[in-house]
């Protein structure tokens, strides 16, 4: 799913296959409620995006705090993985933060209305995709200490590092997988959706 940057928009190329791992999922959910068809003669994209149904979140939130192993192994991981990591990081608690917010039947898809729900500016910032600066640590942390208090403690690593993960889950494609190639930055510079080849949340 490559995508391409004019300026401050981006734009993410999806075929119909792609657009089917979108169902159940916040992506998917995202799509019917807020999508603008412009074009589509046949009314197969707006089929495809009919199709997109609810999310389930507590299956989300499951499966985050599965993702959530790739966390645990810093002492292999860290400094040399940091920005993937921290991106996986924000991309993790973005999607729980979401999925709350469906879960309390006030759906929401955009960081700066979470941030204005909570009360807290940082947050527009922290859970942004796109940043100039470069990854912190302390970012990575804050990140991860916000992503406990939703979907409690990490699951111990099976594999033991990030590296070690790709390796032992190599020919059997799952969620960890496709999350550990995000984390290691190996899957282009396009947006948290556009990266592997289906939509994990």
């Amino acid at each position: 799913m490559p995508s391409t940057y004019a300026g401050d928009v981006n734009v993410s190329y999806y075929t119909s296959e792609q657009l089917t791992t979108g169902i159940g999922t916040l992506f998917g959910a995202h799509l019917k409620r807020d999508s603008k068809i412009v074009w589509d003669p046949d009314g197969l994209l707006a089929a495809a995006v009919e199709t997109l149904g609810e999310v389930d979140t507590a299956r989300l939130l499951r499966r985050a705090w599965q993702m959530s192993e790739l966390f645990v192994t810093p002492k292999y991981d860290l400094p040399k993985y940091l920005p993937g990591l921290l991106r996986e990081a924000r991309y993790l608690l973005r999607s729980c933060l979401y999925a709350q917010a469906i879960a309390a039947g006030n759906p929401c898809f955009s960081v700066r209305e979470l941030a204005r729900r909570y009360s807290d500016p940082k947050l527009t910032s922290l859970l942004s995709s796109r940043h100039p600066g470069p990854a912190s640590l302390e970012d990575l942390n804050e990140c991860l200490d916000r992503l406990r208090l939703i979907i409690g403690e990490f699951p111990s690593s099976e594999s033991g590092s990030l590296e070690a993960t790709i390796v032992n889950e190599w020919g059997r494609p799952g969620d960890l997988l496709s999350m550990a190639f995000l984390a290691l930055g190996i899957t282009g510079q396009g947006t948290d959706y556009a990266e592997v080849e289906k939509i994990l949340l």
